[in-house]
């Protein structure tokens, strides 16, 4: 009810007329006979004596009784919590403003609106609607920032405002605030929304390669089966099309080692030593990488991705860890007398060997060539000497 409506209630209630209840207030008829119909207010000081009257409070007069204004936020939080169950954006966002206009303190409230306004903008065609909503957005968005203690509303409002300032071309503002972020997942995923050109490919090329790390290895350790194993293989297949999958080479490498000790299981021996050949293959590609000071792949998806590589010191190889994989392990014993497992383990010893050999080399050729620096910075600090004197 409206503030007339309920003055007029009261008043029958009580039995008075206007006439009546003028005398009281020592005002005119014609002023209650304005109030009852919301063409004016009474003065403030009218309002104590108004509810000490008929016994009601002023809250009660106003329509904010406790009861009511509870009931108004339910209404309001019934909204706010399917706001994203329905596609009618522009009742959300009358639904936000109202919400945020009777209760402007309450900071869900206000990233409830922020989080309209983004969402009304976005299919905007008016260029400058589009730019007042975002800026709107961003507006209460930094409010909340300002405001809330709350972690996760704060959180939020972090990532509102980044998607607005960068819709709104205000990159450079956005990353400012991307890098307030102290989860790094999500820093780097909140930094996508605000980078350009090639520093935004290359940055998600780097943050799509960490996720493929760390969604295969999810993959893997959910559960132990053929299917899964093969998953695993077509994916990096299909992420790595020319076959240049540098350190995926170790995940190839000891998929297919689990991948033969599942068809040892079901003794599907021909399976196995398939496997088994693919995993010699991939050691031996991984051994070369382990000597490499550079990663770079060359795969379109990952064209970008350079990275230092820490050049092993250790004279144990990916080809001696697979040596010995198949020494120890008694689930291969059944196919330790066929040709086809003798010449495998031949062939990796002998290039076990040939690794060694070559590591060996070059640490050797590094070791002359130092040698050779010091022997030579001898003979000038010597020829030096000799000119002084």
């Amino acid at each position: 009810m409206t503030f007339g409506q309920t003055i007029k209630s009261l008043r029958r209630e009580a039995n008075m007329t206007q006439e009546n209840l003028a005398e009281l207030l020592s005002i005119s008829p014609q002023a209650v006979s304005r109030w009852e119909t919301d063409v004016a207010m009474p003065d403030i000081s009218l309002l104590p004596p108004l509810a000490n009257l008929f016994n009601v409070t002023t809250d009660y007069l106003l329509g904010m009784e406790t009861y009511q204004k509870d009931l108004r936020k339910a209404e309001f939080n019934e909204a706010f919590h399917k706001y994203w169950e329905h596609d009618d954006k522009e009742k959300n966002y009358q639904i936000a403003l109202r919400a945020v206009a009777e209760y402007p303190g309450n900071m869900e409230y206000v990233e409830w609106l922020a989080s309209a306004e983004y969402y009304v903008a976005i299919p905007t065609l008016d260029d400058s609607e589009y730019m007042r909503l975002l800026e709107s957005s961003a507006k209460h968005y930094k409010l909340v920032l300002d405001n809330t203690k709350d972690s996760k509303l704060y959180s939020k409002a972090l990532f509102g405002i980044v998607l607005a300032l960068s819709c709104n071309q205000k990159k450079d503002e956005a990353k400012r605030y991307a890098l307030l972020e102290e989860d790094e997942e999500k820093r780097d995923e909140l930094l996508c929304w605000c980078l350009e050109g090639e520093e935004r490919k290359k940055h998600c090329q780097h943050l799509t390669n960490t996720k493929l790390n760390s969604f295969l290895f999810q993959l893997k350790f959910g559960q132990d089966s053929i299917e899964v194993y093969d998953a695993v293989e077509k994916i990096l297949n299909i992420m790595f099309p020319d076959g240049n999958f540098q350190y995926y080479h170790n995940t190839l490498q000891y998929n297919s080692i689990n991948k033969a000790f599942c068809f040892c299981k079901t003794q599907q021996y021909d399976c196995v030593l398939e496997e088994l050949k693919k995993a010699r293959y991939h050691a031996g590609e991984m051994t070369k990488i382990n000597h490499q000071k550079i990663i770079k792949f060359t795969a379109p998806l990952f064209s970008l991705i350079e990275e230092e590589h820490p050049v092993t010191d250790s004279d144990i190889t990916d080809i001696d860890d697979f040596i010995r994989c198949l020494e120890n392990n008694r689930c291969f014993d059944p196919i330790r007398d066929k040709e086809d497992f003798k010449a495998l383990i031949t062939q990796l010893s002998a290039r076990a060997g040939l690794c060694f050999c070559a590591h060996k080399s070059s640490v050797c050729q590094e070791n002359r060539t130092d040698f050779r620096n010091i022997q030579t910075k001898g003979s000038l600090r010597e020829g030096a000497g000799a000119v002084g004197d």
